[in-house]
């Protein structure tokens, strides 16, 4: 019996060899995607003190002047910084719009604020942390893991990731932005 596979020359076992990697890393990249979430985070170092900061963060009336995406908010069990208390949020992106439900998690008063997201589309789960500096310069971190609901967006999340990165990175302009008009205290003093 003649060996088949010994009269293929090089560049077709090269092509047979390249065909099963990839089938091998699709199976592979299905199955771990099975059930996995997906972090984005996003730091900035703001000239503003903390406690500016920290009433834009956890104010239900001023959570959608900063955070993009986010076009209203209404109060449902209570404000943001009472654990448990949850929120409808309202979201658009471009012509796509959603809402989800919103449950503080935990909360460090003036430091730390975590909630979970659900909505149709994903959870995520957000953790605001301040790190003061000195008085007028603090660090806001925003970390989210976002768990898509569809297995689909979970697989190719990869083509997501520079949305969710650009809407963390467009938050924070907006952050420095308000608190700039809201911090009278660490404010650049103009006309000296």
């Amino acid at each position: 019996m003649k060996d088949r596979f010994r009269d293929w020359n090089i560049y077709h076992k090269c092509v047979a060899a390249f065909v099963a990697a990839i089938a091998f890393g699709v199976v592979l990249r299905a199955v771990l995607v099975i059930d996995t979430a997906f972090e984005v985070s996003d730091r900035r170092v703001i000239a503003a003190s903390a406690e500016t900061i920290w009433s834009l963060m956890s104010t239900d009336e001023e959570r959608d002047k900063w955070q993009a995406e986010m076009i209203d908010l209404v109060e449902l069990t209570g404000p943001t910084t009472e654990a448990g208390a949850t929120r409808l949020l309202f979201w658009q992106r471009g012509l796509r719009r959603w809402q989800s439900v919103e449950r503080t998690r935990d909360m460090l008063s003036g430091r730390v604020l975590g909630m979970i997201q659900s909505s149709d589309i994903d959870t995520r789960w957000v953790t605001m942390t301040l790190d003061v500096l000195d008085t007028c310069r603090t660090e806001l971190m925003i970390e989210e893991i976002i768990e898509p609901a569809d297995y689909l967006d979970r697989f190719w999340f990869f083509s997501q990731r520079a949305i969710h990165e650009n809407r963390l990175a467009s938050s924070l302009d907006a952050m420095e932005r308000w608190v700039s008009i809201e911090d009278t205290v660490c404010a650049p003093q103009t006309g000296r």
